[in-house]
């Protein structure tokens, strides 16, 4: 995508696109997309729809999570606060499937979400 498209369009439509690309998508892929959208912050910020965010000619959005990792390494986000860059942190994680998601049994996956749901302190 031209950096053009990208000036043009809104965080609306950036964020309408994400919601119709995770659609059918990979469970890890939808949960990062999801995550990012919940959390409302990234979708809309311009470093990281230029970082990593891509559109298509037939109006199609999605992110790409591997430039999301370099551009966060690189400290391209710095600016965000401890708790953005957090949720960043772990969407991207999601989205690269670091941790293997995609292929853990169902036994394994529970207690993963039972901890970090702990973690959080959502289980209380």
């Amino acid at each position: 995508m031209t950096r053009q498209l990208r000036a043009i369009a809104g965080p609306g439509a950036v964020v309408a696109g994400l919601h119709r690309w995770i659609d059918g998508h990979d469970p890890h892929v939808q949960a990062a997309v999801w995550l990012l959208l919940a959390h409302e912050v990234w979708p809309r910020r311009a470093d990281f729809v230029a970082a990593c965010v891509n559109h298509s000619p037939d109006g199609g959005w999605w992110i790409d999570f591997r430039a999301a990792r370099i551009a966060f390494d690189n400290g391209r986000f710095d600016t965000a606060s401890s708790t953005e860059l957090a949720v960043l942190d772990l969407a991207i994680t999601l989205g690269t499937d670091r941790f293997r998601f995609r292929a853990m049994g169902p036994g394994n996956a529970r207690a993963v979400a039972t901890a970090v749901a702990h973690a959080v302190g959502a289980d209380r």
